[in-house]
């Protein structure tokens, strides 16, 4: 991919709106805006920042009145010269604005160029141009306020400082391999793996991070689960607002999965109502009933809806089904019946004709998704979390060259041997910011990236 030419995209989302900004940035940046704004003054020597107001046009067609910002390398977002149109919000005249750009020298840029551009000229490591995309596509607060503490390089200090550690531990063993003559006694070995284990700790530390940032970043799945007419759609609407799911008393009327995501404690939760477990009667309920344990099986948790005024033998497969899951007991239609016995999971009462309980079982639900995160609360905000695979993966590997190299210490081989087990870890962490990464990982990356980002 070149990145010594003009770039230019619409910025904001496809539609109508109040304004729309077309972004273009490369060499030639301010020169493209040149032949498509006039103003009081050429964008190519306006001062850096400022805001002006004139007209945008298509060689001799006037397109719109907008405004124009210039921004100079390496002051900008990317780094590069960069000029921003800011037009009426018209999906006619956007388009129409940037066709006059790309006919002015520019090319359409791809999913993620201006951010990708960003991260190699230097204006960001890796794990705060993932952040971008995070904070872009951030369904609830949380996910919003972990994207931007990443954004703002907590995770990368984080991973820097160990990575400096290893650097540093493994120039310390190349003197001792260096000179051998200088024996390292058993009090320096004794602190080296001292100092090694802290490091496995640390890296142990941000692994187990990473369930929680997952879970953070891309939401978590609930399982409504139960059997007919125990109050599962009605609970939905309940947890919703809304009328939701189709309600009747009529048994096996829920079919299809029916989805909605809501935030609980700023965590995007989907909940999923799904069809009430029983022998079918008819195959489309049949084929809803797979559904339903087949979404189970995917969910992060579940909410198993029990009928207080009626349990029955059928409520104990579906405790079974959820056993070996997460999940939490919800007795409901409390209103009409209090259920005196007792489970093996957290239990709460509902009434979901009268609300009362549904306060409680938020309440036990955030506990649930606290245990299963591994780490720190999920509401702890200002938490350092790894929020993706990639990290997680990398992090894991820099942690198992870790362990290798303590091995090779208590095993008694030469100090060049931990070394090359230190260097790989270290390189494992340079993946994570982008020190040492492929550039096919990085096209992955960027590629997921909307146009204009």
């Amino acid at each position: 991919m070149r990145i010594d030419d003009t770039i230019a995209a619409i910025a904001t989302p496809k539609g109508t709106g109040g304004v729309a900004v077309i972004r273009i940035s490369g060499p030639d940046a301010l020169l493209v805006a040149d032949k498509v704004f006039k103003g009081k003054t050429k964008p190519s020597s306006a001062p850096a920042y400022f805001l002006q107001y004139g007209q945008i046009h298509h060689g001799n067609v006037p397109l719109d009145m907008g405004m124009c910002v210039s921004m100079y390398a390496p002051h900008s977002f990317t780094g590069e010269n960069v000029a921003e149109l800011h037009t009426h919000g018209g999906i006619r005249v956007t388009e129409s604005v940037l066709d006059a750009v790309l006919d002015a020298g520019a090319r359409i840029a791809l999913p993620g160029e201006f951010t990708r551009r960003a991260f190699i000229n230097g204006k960001m490591d890796l794990t705060e141009a993932e952040a971008v995309g995070d904070l872009i596509h951030a369904e609830g607060d949380l996910a919003a306020k972990a994207a931007v503490n990443q954004l703002k390089g907590r995770l990368s200090e984080k991973i820097n400082a160990i990575r400096d550690g290893i650097i540093d531990l493994t120039a310390r063993l190349s003197v001792a391999a260096d000179y051998p003559e200088e024996d390292i006694d058993y009090i320096t070995l004794a602190r080296f793996t001292e100092e090694l284990s802290q490091i496995k700790n640390a890296l142990q530390s941000l692994v187990s991070s990473a369930r929680g940032g997952q879970m953070i970043r891309e939401g978590v799945r609930c399982a409504i689960v139960g059997r007919p007419n125990t109050g599962k759609s009605s609970l939905l609407n309940a947890i919703v607002g809304s009328y939701r799911a189709i309600v009747t008393s009529a048994a096996g009327t829920t079919r299809d999965i029916v989805e909605e995501v809501v935030s609980m404690g700023g965590i995007a939760v989907k909940f999923g109502d799904t069809a009430g477990i029983r022998e079918g009667e008819g195959e489309a309920e049949k084929v809803g009933i797979e559904m339903a344990r087949s979404y189970v099986e995917d969910a992060d948790f579940c909410l198993v809806v029990l009928d207080s005024a009626r349990i029955e033998a059928e409520d104990e497969e579906i405790l079974n089904l959820a056993k070996d899951k997460p999940h939490i007991v919800v007795l409901n239609k409390t209103d009409l019946m209090q259920y005196e016995g007792q489970f093996d999971a957290p239990t709460v009462r509902i009434s979901t004709l009268t609300g009362e309980g549904l306060d409680e079982m938020e309440k036990e639900i955030l506990s649930l998704l606290d245990s299963i995160s591994e780490g720190d609360s999920l509401r702890r905000a200002d938490a350092v979390r790894l929020t993706n695979t990639r990290q997680r993966d990398a992090a894991q590997k820099a942690k198992e060259s870790v362990s290798m190299a303590l091995s090779t210490i208590e095993d008694g081989f030469p100090p060049d041997l931990v070394a090359v087990d230190l260097e790989n870890a270290a390189a494992h962490l340079g993946e994570i910011v982008g020190l040492s990464v492929s550039d096919e990982v990085i096209g992955r990356i960027f590629e997921k990236f909307c146009l204009g980002k």
